[in-house]
């Protein structure tokens, strides 16, 4: 952590926030998108038919970190409005990660889901993201539910899906 990022931190300077549709752009800093365009104009459909949110964190005006959250799906497994929130595109500017951002984003996310009424959450995780794999794990996204192969713009994801059950913050 540079001396400035460390000072920002512990300056609150850091914050958490809900992406609006306008700004669905900037997530192409953290992500090499197949086709920007596409993912902008499924991401801004789903916040406007209030389905997802995306949860960003900053450092000062520094984009460091993203979280999208799908409140309803066709597979109970996934989500269920008002119980049960699926987590995933879980992103932390390289940079920044191995220095707590990670972990500080998931728990804001958790926290003003719980604070909604949420009390279960579900997590894709791909085998060889050990670095999710550990933030996940170490805060109880233990329960495995399934194994699932998917496509997203002609790249292909195969991941475990965890359960985490939360009955207070």
């Amino acid at each position: 952590m540079t001396e400035q990022t460390e000072q920002n931190h512990r300056a609150g300077k850091v914050r958490t926030e809900r992406l609006q549709a306008k700004d669905l752009r900037i997530l192409t800093e953290l992500f090499d998108y197949n086709d920007a365009e596409q993912m902008i104009r499924e991401c801004a459909r789903d916040i406007s038919d209030r389905k997802a949110d995306i949860f960003v964190m900053y450092d000062r005006d520094t984009l460091i970190g993203e979280l999208h959250v799908l409140y309803e799906s066709d597979n109970e497994n996934y989500a269920v409005r008002n119980k049960r929130a699926y987590l995933y595109a879980f992103r932390v500017r390289r940079e920044y990660q191995n220095k707590g951002y990670g972990t500080r984003l998931l728990r804001a996310v958790l926290a003003d889901l719980h604070e909604e009424g949420y009390s279960e959450f579900t997590i894709g995780a791909e085998d060889d993201n050990e670095k999710a794999l550990h933030i996940y794990h170490s805060m109880g996204f233990n329960e495995l539910l399934l194994r699932r192969r998917e496509e997203y713009q002609g790249d292909v994801y195969e991941y475990n899906l965890y359960l985490k059950r939360q009955t207070s913050v």
